[in-house]
């Protein structure tokens, strides 16, 4: 039911600059209660199929938008004909993203390793190779890594509301509601030929970042990827951050204004310890291009901005 504070978040960008977002809000907390499964269009025009009562469907419903620093980020950094990842790509809200900005002789690699969230994803992006924007979808039902092998994909209750909770583990674990299955794990040097480049490689893989990085090595020593975009939920200085900087790369947190995105240079991404996301950070190898393309004031990807969109 409608409270003051979620009236109070109303008064945020996605509601401002989208004002029709309001009544898919309003039809979510009224109408939607008991559905499962909606048809919803993302504001570059492409539509997903979500989960209203499911934590990520629930933002996309309500908001037409899903962490929004990172999609502003995303959308600003990708460029026509580039190829890009997005590794634990969930339903692929990140991937649609993706597969606008690459421009039909771009190419988007996705990677998903849970079954159930797979089949998701493989029915969104089945609707968006219809569309004559999009870039070439590649799906592989594998997680990433340090190394080619197999490991255990975790999931507990939380996966019951929020199915980008499941993590991989290379050992069991026993606690309450816990259960795993094994699944294939890949290291991207070995999927991917080393003559290819990477425009932009997008990260969220339940704290298993490092490891997918470590398994990219080969890449990240030729700057043969430009931009990466990643979760990390340790503060500033992570291991990935150090990790990444000792490849020459710069790294950034991602701010979110009222008006856009910014980068703090070296430093903590601010973010709500409440209302999360988790912070989230900009890995390139060349700052100059990231800087100027996101300093630009207005939000790009949705509302009145994107009349900007170059």
């Amino acid at each position: 039911m409608l409270t003051a504070r979620s009236l109070l978040r109303l008064v945020t960008p996605p509601y401002l600059f989208q004002p029709l977002q309001v009544v898919q809000r309003l039809r979510l907390e009224y109408l939607w209660r008991s559905r499962r499964e909606a048809l919803i269009a993302l504001p570059w025009g492409l539509p997903i199929k979500i989960d209203p009562q499911e934590a990520v469907g629930h933002n996309i419903a309500s908001q037409g938008l899903y962490e929004l620093g990172v999609t502003e980020t995303l959308w600003r950094l990708t460029e026509s004909g580039d190829w890009a990842i997005d590794a634990g790509a969930n339903i692929g809200y990140m991937a649609s993203i993706l597969g606008v900005r690459v421009g039909p002789n771009g190419r988007v690699i996705c990677f998903e390793p849970n079954a159930e969230v797979f089949r998701s994803l493989r029915e969104n992006v089945g609707n968006w190779r219809k569309d004559g924007r999009c870039g070439t979808f590649d799906l592989h039902q594998v997680a990433l890594g340090k190394e080619s092998g197999k490991a255990l994909l975790h999931m507990n209750d939380w996966f019951l509301s929020n199915r980008g909770t499941s993590w991989i583990s290379d050992q069991a674990e026993s606690g309450k509601y816990l259960r795993h299955i094994e699944v294939p794990l890949r290291n991207l040097d070995e999927m991917l030929d080393d003559t290819a480049t990477i425009g932009v490689m997008k990260l969220d893989v339940q704290g298993q970042e490092l490891h997918v990085l470590q398994g990219t090595a080969g890449f990240l020593k030729r700057h043969a990827v430009r931009d990466i975009v990643f979760e990390e939920e340790t503060p500033y200085p992570a291991p990935t951050h150090e990790y990444l900087k000792s490849f020459g790369y710069a790294v950034f947190g991602i701010a979110e204004t009222f008006s856009g995105v910014r980068l703090v240079p070296n430093g903590q991404s601010p973010f709500d310890s409440e209302f999360g996301p988790i912070p989230n950070y900009l890995a390139t190898a060349d700052p100059k291009r990231a800087i100027e393309r996101i300093k630009p004031a207005m939000w790009r990807s949705f509302g009145p901005g994107r009349l900007f969109t170059r």
